[in-house]
């Protein structure tokens, strides 16, 4: 480091700097400088304050006097040149000739801020020392100091002088009374003027004062005086340093104004000026550099005429420090730093001193470090003459909240990470929720990721799912400007992922139609569905994760204004976050803004909020409330660009009136503004208020008022304009806007231009918006209740007529909603209420087509308020048509309430059985979701009604001699003519179909018996009158039933048929039942490894119709399939997380419960049985359904573990339970060959045990299932099994040969068809018969070979039980214990000791 003298410094930087004394390197380096002289000054004060005297303390005396000059005691520290060469400091030298401040000074002073706030000088206890060796400057070329290389600046003891030593003492007043601390300040301005000068020195002229004023100088004595050598003569008087508060005698009483001592040439001319008879020579200030303050520079002397002496005239000390002020200020120093220097040295005029002058040194010192945190705001000039034209902007980050902020990126943050989590912005109106969404939106949008924005309008609501649609439908327009290569990527995964449901998303998302271009062929031709809703939210969760994938972005939606949501939006972001959470490629977040004040507990919001709890996601909760006064005084300092201490009284009157409510602080300021109470000011170049006027001035209680009282000033035709737009929302289309300007003949569009100039409305991308939600609002308000309902009406009627003229859908939605919002008491003509009827009905078909059945009910249920008393009798055929549409809009959003009352009307009205069928068929559906017994009551007697018979009972043997003749019926039609069928067009035909499809998995539960003469009667139906979208349905459950008969391939036929007549006939509403269907009797034909893919096409199949139901179960079903293919245990169980999650978000309670089952099963076989539900909760969940296959499953699942752990009682007992609760089937499936299997390896185990020949009775039955299917189906699923029970009957029977010989089989065909779990099993089990047979060598062989497939499957817990087996049975075989310690064990499994004997094992 290297120390130099302050004026040393001032002229090696200009060297450096180039010519240009305000080079931006030379001025961040004086900024460096003098921050640290203040803080040392500012420290050493706080030092005698507190009274931490500890000896000599490095301060220089308050006042520069002769033989003290503050200048000479500063010293400059630069960087060592090994320092730079080692990159120890971070500014880097700059050399500009002529260049602007404003270029370079951002990044210097950006770099010093940084290093200054690392600095160790901050410190109290900073004392530095600069000796005379310290400023020697090395010759060395290497070592010459780089001057723009500034560490600091220090006070030096040195430059105090021997005789003028003090300590830091509260009893000093040198040091410690207010007069001291100003002149302190004083003096450190002159420092800084020098500075911030590049070397000119004060006047002299400024620091004398007339020996008659020595009556009011500080208080000491004239000895004290002479005794510091403080006289001075001038023109033969005595003088002193200058007092506070006092003037300076130079001249006869004329005022010299400072701009006017100022030349061109930077001169200080004062020759003009002085009324003297002497002749007055020019002062170059540039000559004056050289010069010191001391009695041996002398006073500059003047010629006086012969009446000088007479006269003396007082030269204002204001003016001379606007003499400073000006100076600097043609030397191109920024006005801030003027008006630093100017406040400092303005404290010489103490009670006279102005406001904005300088108390404190900490004062000066808070006021440079803003200057280098923000140089943009407090540093560089105003732009007055623009400020003059333009009057005050605000944007949207008046009020930072960088707290709050960095809590939406913490969570933000942590969800990437895989913690899933949301966010929640909640506040009272005005306290800045979108601006700080918005700023958070811009960090996403650097960061990479895709931010996509919804609001939703209270004006709005039953558009269809607008704010969401809106949202995509952005993201869909960032993606028109993709590359064109990206785009195409994404068409095709996108219509790989949804094929033909892509027409739905599409009819919701405008932009979507740019990028894909639709074609007949890519519409559905069948269009039903179970839930149009889960399909909607299915879709959107594809369509969502192929942007995320072929982006690789993560995604953020931020849905402003929540208070205001419809419940279908909220059920589609809560699917996106719980199917979005496990996304391989990018994340998916949540923001949401809302004035929680505004919602009720039940609002739909806080129900998903709570709905995604449940499955694990956290919520940040961002409350912004009304700032505080401090967060008041810095915004307005930013604003003005005005140090906070100039502010406070201002700041302080606002706080005052708005309470800290930010958008009625910037809405006051530009009402003050406006009114000139808050100005430009030509003349001083910065921000002036009237405090005065403004704290008189009266304001409205809140700002909706302040909003009102605004308007209301407005010209009458803006306030029309405004006032229709008000109706509409916070924002509408231009188009609707000029479609009601020319069709009703208003004048709109140049008020509403006269609106955004008063900063009340803006107009972006197409759409008019008003600035803020308070204001629609208030101009809403304005508008007396009857007109409004009347402006609604008018309105939407102008609008309908164009909708339907153009087929714009979106236009049709926004002119029904303003004719609601009317409502009847604003209809005019009678004759409308049918047309507003039809158009609710239109606009409910179009919602429909969309999937939005939320949105579609609510059209409905308008258009049956628009109805009059008679419109039964009137309007029969449209009232029909509207009630049965809102009847399957009710049951698709669970109105269970509003649809009963609908479906009694329609019954109590319809003028014929027929016209009651469809909402007769809607009522059975709602049953079935809640009372299955009723639903199949009233399923049976609707049938009765359409002349379909199902017998109330009947006989096993009934049922299977009816499946016997349908498939000999059956046999006689080939495949292709069943395909080639015509279609059904009988109406009653067709319903009783809908009806026998919906019974088929109800009556299974209720009456099991009659399932065989339902599934017969669709077959049927179907061959009589032609196919129907159900007939898939009759033919896979026929075939099951079939194969269930022991005729494996014959069954395959009908659901392979069932199959391609859902391809056939594109319906998805059933697809996903079929496809179950067809793979469990496919898993009886085909490679179980084959089959298992068709579960998952099963699965999202199913999601795309909404059927939830066939969802889970295709999902459930393929998890558990993994573990019968032998997939390593460690997969199976990260499948089973992924699918538990997707059960759970569905809350599809039947399939979660039996996957919690069969997780026990595999976290038991993995060693982490700590990790699953305990038994006692599994069997509570079960008890608390009441269903009897839950329980089998249970039994089974315990019977299979103690097993395979070798639990004999145990197994016993869950194998007789799970006998006793089985539940009699007709329909096979691919579970009964697991549950026959294991059951009759533990029926000839216990037989072994027990001697009971009940048992191997048991053993032989299913295992003749077994061989059945081996043989008529696939030897590829069942062949290792089949040999496996041949071996345990043999073994069981005393056929110890055979026996031997079907272990062999079991064992090569369980390797051969890549069954590694039943070839563990196997080895185990003849280890087990040989074990028994004395045979211990070959035992062990083939303990060997089980150890090592169930460790290749990753059952480590299975792994250690077996070795602990082993351990006992062969503690005496060495050589088998050496084999067994050479075996790869992982996950913490021990390996055998030979020694282990020696131990005591």
């Amino acid at each position: 480091m290297k120390s130099i003298p302050l004026r040393r410094w001032i002229q090696g930087a200009r060297n450096d700097s180039g010519s240009s004394v305000l080079s931006s390197a030379y001025l961040a380096c004086s900024l460096r400088i003098a921050i640290s002289l203040t803080e040392q000054v500012g420290d050493a004060e706080e030092l005698s304050a507190v009274g931490l005297s500890n000896g000599l303390v490095s301060l220089p005396p308050p006042f520069p006097v002769s033989c003290i000059d503050w200048a000479d005691c500063v010293t400059v520290t630069l960087k060592s040149s090994e320092a730079l060469r080692a990159g120890s400091g971070s500014q880097v030298q700059v050399h500009v000739e002529g260049e602007k401040l404003e270029d370079l000074l951002d990044l210097i002073i950006r770099d010093a801020a940084e290093e200054e706030r690392q600095s160790t000088h901050h410190k109290l206890n900073r004392t530095a020392v600069a000796t005379e060796e310290h400023v020697c400057v090395d010759t060395d070329a290497e070592l010459v100091p780089n001057y723009l290389q500034v560490e600091c600046a220090q006070i030096a003891n040195e430059g105090i002088g021997n005789d003028y030593e003090f300590h830091v003492s509260n009893s000093d007043d040198h040091v410690d009374t207010p007069k001291a601390k100003l002149q302190r300040i004083y003096s450190v301005g002159l420092v800084l003027f020098e500075l911030f000068s590049g070397g000119e020195l004060p006047p002299p002229d400024l620091l004398l004062v007339s020996s008659s004023n020595m009556d009011s100088l500080i208080s000491m004595s004239a000895q004290e005086a002479e005794r510091q050598n403080l006289g001075h003569t001038y023109n033969g008087q005595a003088i002193t340093a200058l007092d506070f508060g006092k003037s300076l005698l130079v001249s006869d009483g004329h005022e010299v104004k400072a701009e006017d001592c100022i030349s061109r040439t930077g001169t200080l001319n004062l020759e003009n000026q002085l009324q003297c008879d002497d002749t007055i020579d020019a002062i170059n200030i540039s000559s004056i550099s050289n010069r010191r303050h001391s009695v041996d520079s002398g006073p500059t002397s003047y010629a006086r005429n012969s009446d000088y002496s007479s006269r003396s005239k007082r030269l204002d000390s204001q003016s001379l420090c606007s003499l400073y002020f000006e100076f600097l200020k043609s030397k191109g120093v920024p006005r801030s730093l003027c008006e630093l220097v100017h406040n400092m040295i303005d404290c010489i005029n103490g009670d006279f001193m102005t406001n904005d002058s300088y108390t404190e040194m900490s004062q000066v010192t808070n006021d440079l470090q803003l200057m280098i945190d923000k140089p943009s705001i407090f540093l560089h000039d105003l732009d007055c003459a623009k400020l003059s034209l333009t009057g005050l902007e605000l944007d949207d980050n008046v009020f930072v909240r960088d707290h709050e902020f960095a809590s939406i990126q913490g969570a933000y943050q942590r969800s990437l990470s895989g913690s899933p989590e949301l966010a929640i912005i909640t506040g009272m109106p005005g306290t800045g929720k979108s601006t700080i969404a918005n700023r958070f939106g811009d960090f996403i949008s650097v960061s990479g990721g895709l931010f996509l924005r919804g609001k939703f309008d209270q004006m709005q609501q039953v558009k269809p799912l607008s704010a969401v649609t809106s949202a995509f439908d952005s993201c869909c327009h960032q993606l028109t400007r993709e590359e064109e290569s990206k785009r195409a990527i994404f068409v095709i995964e996108l219509k790989a992922a949804l094929g033909t449901d892509l027409y739905y998303l599409i009819q919701m998302i405008p932009n979507l139609r740019k990028i894909i271009q639709v074609s007949a062929n890519d519409t559905p031709s069948y269009r039903d569905c179970v839930n149009a809703q889960e399909r909607l939210q299915y879709l959107f969760c594809r369509f969502v994760e192929v942007i995320s994938n072929c982006l690789s972005r993560d995604i953020t939606l931020f849905m402003d204004d929540v208070q205001w949501a419809d419940s279908a939006s909220f059920l589609i972001i809560g699917r996106l976050l719980k199917t979005l959470r496990s996304m391989k490629k990018g994340k998916f977040f949540f923001l949401g803004s809302c004035r929680d004040n505004e919602m009720e507990s039940d609002h739909s919001f806080w129900k998903m909020i709570e709905d995604v709890s449940a499955v694990g996601f956290n919520t940040t909760t961002i409350k912004l409330d009304c700032v505080e006064k401090d967060t008041v005084n810095e915004a307005l300092s930013n604003l003005l660009h005005l140090s906070p201490r100039l502010v406070r009284s201002l700041s302080e009157i606002v706080y005052h009136k708005t309470k800290g409510n930010p958008l009625f602080f910037s809405r006051m300021l530009l009402a003050l503004n406006r009114e000139g109470l808050l100005r430009i000011s030509l003349t001083r170049q910065r921000w002036e208020w009237d405090e005065e006027k403004i704290q008189s001035r009266k304001l409205p209680e809140d700002v909706a008022l302040l909003f009102i009282n605004r308007i209301s000033m407005l010209p009458e035709s803006v306030k029309v304009a405004l006032g229709t737009l008000s109706c509409f929302g916070a924002s509408v289309d231009c188009d609707v806007i000029h479609a009601i300007e020319s069709d009703l003949a208003l004048n709109l569009i140049e008020p509403l231009n006269v609106a955004i100039s008063e900063g009340l409305v803006n107009k972006l991308d197409g759409r008019y918006h008003f600035c803020h939600d308070l204001i629609q609002e208030a101009v809403y308000s304005m508008i007396d209740e009857q007109d409004c309902l009347l402006h609604h009406n008018k309105y939407g009627l102008s609008l309908m007529d164009r909708s339907l003229k153009t087929g714009n859908a979106g236009l049709l939605f926004t002119a029904i909603t303003q004719v609601n919002l009317g409502g009847p008491s604003a209809v005019q003509d009678v004759e409308q209420y049918s047309m507003i009827v039809n158009y609710n009905l239109i606009a409910g078909k179009n919602a429909m087509e969309m999937s939005d059945f939320s949105s579609a009910f609510s059209f409905l249920d308008h258009g049956m308020k628009f109805f009059q008393e008679n419109h039964w009798r009137d309007h029969y055929d449209l009232s029909l048509e509207l009630f049965n549409l809102a009847a399957k809009c009710a049951l698709a959003i669970k109105n269970l309430n509003g649809l009963s009352m609908i479906c009694d009307e329609i019954l109590k009205n319809a003028r014929n059985f027929e016209d009651t069928l469809h909402a007769s068929l809607i009522a059975m559906s709602a049953l079935t979701h809640s009372m299955i017994s009723e639903s199949v009551t009233h399923g049976m007697s609707l049938l009765s009604k359409l002349d379909i018979d199902i017998p109330g009972s009947c006989s096993q043997v009934d049922s299977l001699s009816l499946i016997v003749q349908t498939q000999s019926m059956l046999g006689a039609i080939s495949d292709k003519v069943l395909l080639d069928y015509r279609l059904m067009t009988d109406y009653r035909k067709m319903t009783a179909m809908k009806v026998l499809a919906k019974l088929e998995h109800s009556i299974f539960q209720v009456k099991p018996a009659l399932q065989p003469w339902v599934t017969v009667e669709m077959v049927r139906l179907t061959v009589e009158h032609g196919l129907s979208p159900m007939s898939a349905i009759g033919f896979a459950y026929f075939g099951g039933m079939v194969a269930g008969l022991g005729d494996i391939r014959g069954g395959y036929r009908f659901t392979r048929l069932a199959k391609m007549l859902v391809d056939k006939i594109q319906c998805n509403e059933i697809a996903g039942e079929v496809i179950w269907i067809s793979t469990e009797s496919l898993s009886f034909i085909e490679p179980l490894q084959t089959v298992n893919e068709f579960r998952m096409l099963g699965q999202s199949t199913a999601m795309a119709a909404g059927d939830i139901h066939w969802a889970c179960w295709n999902k459930a079903s393929y998890c558990m399939a993994l573990f019968w293919c032998g997939m390593k245990l460690s997969v199976t169980k990260e499948t089973i997380i992924r699918t538990a999650k997707f059960i759970e978000s569905h809350n599809h309670l039947t399939t979660m419960y039996i996957l919690r089952t069969f997780e026990r099963t595999m976290m038991t076989l993995l060693g982490e049985e700590n990790k699953a539900i305990s038994d006692d909760d599994l069997t509570r969940n079960v008890i608390e359904i009441k269903n009897p296959y839950q329980f089998a499953y249970i039994y089974f699942q315990k019977m299979l573990l103690s097993l395979l752990f070798n639990d004999f009682n145990a197994m016993k007992i869950s194998t007789e339970k799970f006998i006793q609760v089985q539940v009699p089937y007709w329909v096979l499936l691919s579970s009964h060959a697991r549950y026959f299997f294991i059951v009759s390896l533990a029926s000839f185990r216990i037989y072994r045990e027990t001697g009971d020949p009940l048992w191997v009775e048991r053993g032989a039955k299913y295992k003749k299932k077994i061989k059945a299917w081996e043989e008529h189906g696939s030897s590829w699923n069942f062949e290792a099994e089949s040999f496996l029970l041949d071996a345990e009957e043999s073994y069981s029977s005393g056929n110890l040969q055979n026996a031997e010989l079907f272990y062999d089989m079991a064992l090569s065909s369980a390797l051969r068809h890549k069954f590694v779990h039943e070839a563990a099993l196997t080895c185990e089990l003849a280890g087990n018969f040989y074990l028994n047979q004395g045979k211990k060598s070959t035992a062990w062989k083939y303990f060997k070979g089980a150890l090592e497939r169930f460790q290749e499957w990753g059952a480590l817990a299975k792994v250690r039980s077996l070795q602990a087996f082993m351990e006992k049975f062969f503690l005496n075989e060495d050589h088998a214990l050496e084999e067994m310690n050479l075996l790869p064990v992982r996950d913490d499994t021990q390996s055998f000791n030979p020694d282990a004997r020696k131990r005591g094992l």
